[in-house]
């Protein structure tokens, strides 16, 4: 059976198992992950060679293939196996998968140890097996050759929220008299629309709903001799027309194949360059002062999730940004894997932190006081939230570590044209650049009015940080409302939470950082002399969610506006793509939301599939402020 499910919808229940001789049984459906006779070998036959792997394979683009039921991995190991083996060097791998009962990690790793022949890549895998928080979650393999989508959720919820064209399927859900609600008939339909024209869909199964509910979806249906003693299997060609896209407010921006600028020098453009890295592809960066300037210039952060307890599109893909981000940054020496301990300041405090760490489970738990303290030196009588994913970076070696691929012109962009083929950019000095056919605004603050003179507000949370000379006996990184964390010997204590354009004098900020520490759980955190600091302003948005994507085009409030008000959606929307996007709006926490949704720009740009749901891209659009304004109007 699976385990109990959350009743806020932030995870999944993992698969509970039985283990046979053979492998691992899910006890709900009573089926087995993989073939008794030979896992391995069912998995080559039945959906990479039936599939027509490795000869799919393609440098023109990146070779797409959908899953239904990720179980152990099997299937996507074994065709990155395959792909590493025989692609050629260009050709890319995007493998996207969805998993209702995700396994744990320690199953994971028990079940594909009957597979050493994959071990050098189950063990890749697994090290970054993706928590059970529902949603997608995003891994990047072999320097961004190889991707992997895994979504964490029911097929009949996570397939509406992608967007792709499948070179081929595999249907490997556990049998449908054992499992019939995936195979339900809306299924299919769905199927046809993520599919390209002739991709396959392959099955180990013949059962007579999935051959008509294939052939009904526009598939062409032949059985096939099975694998070992399974007598009957199913390869299915998509021959059918995919249905029309429905009309949205917020489309992902128009696939960009000419040159692209970003504007900005700390996490965000940072995050931007490294995800076109991954598809070989360079940008011009501009940013005043260089890279880690601005917002990203302190000496010190800490990696912390944005905390709420629902199951809304924005917190499961900001709960999946964080994770990508832990993962991401672990490659890099700016960042220690300290975990950081989120202090409750009361009983009430402690209660919310407790359900949030039942909600979240994996890599959360609730420390009472005493536990709080000995863990961090901090907790008071209130508890704690311990946040294992969590740590502290260096701005200075990690932005510069994920923009290695790209130099920085330093200068402040201040001008943006409209000209034949894009946008020219200029500079407070006069110089001109362009034209570019796409230009990426991810400089924070200093771009409000950039972004202002094309509608879209930003507002100003001054923050600050100082270092103090200090003997208290701070363990791991601590968040109160300030936070605090060790720093070459000495104790840095910050805050952000200002809504302003100018930070306090240095003699108001050393004040105000004393204050706060004073008034730490578990305190009070004792400071000696001042030994110096940072004082910044970042960019926030009204809902305090960022902003990632397109700017609206001319033209979107008279397409829009009767549906705003109830009305019927367009039935076709005609509206020239701008060119402009922007990364931002992220307040006080650019590195934990960056490079996942700079993941999802770049893949949207380079036509590529969503790390993120569809839902999930709508929460963030740029474009929700102006749907707002015109439901308010």
């Amino acid at each position: 059976m699976t385990e109990t499910s959350d009743p806020h919808g932030l995870k999944r229940p993992h698969a509970v198992l039985d283990w046979a001789e053979t492998g691992p049984v899910a006890v709900d459906a009573g089926d087995v992950y993989f073939s008794a006779e030979d896992g391995l070998a069912e998995t080559r036959s039945v959906f990479l060679q039936a599939a027509g792997f490795p000869e799919r394979f393609n440098t023109t683009r990146p070779t797409i293939v959908g899953e239904l039921g990720f179980g152990t991995g099997l299937n996507f190991l074994a065709l990155w196996d395959l792909f590493v083996k025989t692609a050629p060097a260009h050709a890319r791998l995007h493998f996207v998968s969805v998993e209702g009962f995700p396994l744990r990690k320690s199953d994971a790793e028990r079940a594909l140890s009957a597979f050493p022949e994959l071990q050098a890549l189950s063990a890749q895998l697994t090290a970054v097996w993706p928590s059970p928080h529902t949603g997608a979650h995003r891994r990047v393999f072999e320097n961004g050759r190889v991707m992997l989508t895994v979504f964490h959720d029911l097929a009949e919820t996570a397939l509406p929220n992608m967007a792709f064209e499948a070179d081929a399927w595999f249907l490997d859900g556990f049998a449908p008299a054992k499992n019939p609600d995936m195979w339900a008939t809306d299924l299919f339909s769905e199927l046809a629309r993520l599919s390209a024209k002739d991709a396959p869909a392959v099955t180990f199964t013949v059962a007579g709903a999935v051959r008509r509910g294939l052939a009904a979806a526009g598939f062409s249906v032949e059985k096939k001799p099975g694998f070992g003693r399974k007598r009957e299997r199913l390869e299915a060609i998509f021959t059918g027309g995919r249905p029309a896209s429905a009309s949205t407010p917020f489309p992902n921006p128009a696939p960009i194949d000419g040159p692209i600028a970003v504007i900005g020098g700390g996490v965000a453009a940072a995050s931007l360059v490294k995800a076109f890295s991954y598809r070989g592809r360079t940008v011009d960066v501009f940013a005043h002062g260089g890279w880690a300037s601005g917002a990203s210039g302190a000496p010190r952060g800490l990696l912390t999730p944005r905390l709420e307890l629902s199951d809304r599109p924005h917190n499961r893909a900001l709960l999946a940004a964080f994770d990508y981000a832990r993962v991401m940054f672990g490659a890099f020496e700016g960042f220690e894997a300290t975990g950081v301990a989120r202090l409750a300041k009361d009983a009430s405090g402690a209660e919310r932190l407790a359900r949030l760490a039942e909600a979240l489970d994996d890599g959360f738990s609730f420390l009472d006081a005493d536990a709080a303290s000995l863990r961090s030196g901090l907790g008071g009588q209130a508890g704690a939230l311990w946040m294992k994913g969590g740590g502290q970076f260096r701005p200075e070696r990690l932005v510069p570590a994920l923009a290695s691929h790209a130099a920085v012109r330093d200068g402040r962009i201040t001008g943006l044209e409209a000209v034949a083929g894009g946008w020219r950019l200029q500079d407070e000095k006069g110089q001109r650049f362009g034209p570019y056919a796409g230009v990426i605004l991810a400089g924070g603050w200093e771009q409000h009015a950039l972004l202002a003179g094309q509608g879209l507000t930003l507002e100003p949370t001054a923050g600050q940080l100082a270092v103090f000379e200090s003997g208290f006996d701070l363990r791991t990184p601590a968040a109160w409302g300030g936070y605090a964390a060790r720093l070459d010997g000495a104790l840095m204590v910050g805050a952000t939470h200002v809504k302003r354009a100018e930070p306090d004098s240095d003699d108001e900020a050393e004040a105000a950082l004393r204050a706060l520490a004073a008034e730490a759980p578990g305190g009070p955190v004792t400071l000696g002399a001042r030994l110096g600091g940072w004082a910044g302003v970042r960019a926030a948005v009204a809902d305090r969610l960022p902003l990632a994507g397109a700017l609206a085009p001319r033209g979107f409030e008279e397409v829009w506006r009767g549906h705003a008000k109830g009305g019927p959606a367009p039935v076709s929307v005609k509206l020239n793509p701008s060119g402009l996007m922007v990364l931002g709006g992220f307040g006080a926490r650019g590195f934990a939301h960056a490079p996942l949704l700079a993941e999802a720009l770049v893949s949207a740009l380079c036509n590529e599939p969503s790390p993120m749901e569809r839902a999930g891209l709508a929460s963030l659009h740029p474009a929700r402020l102006l749907w707002r304004a015109l439901r308010r109007g």
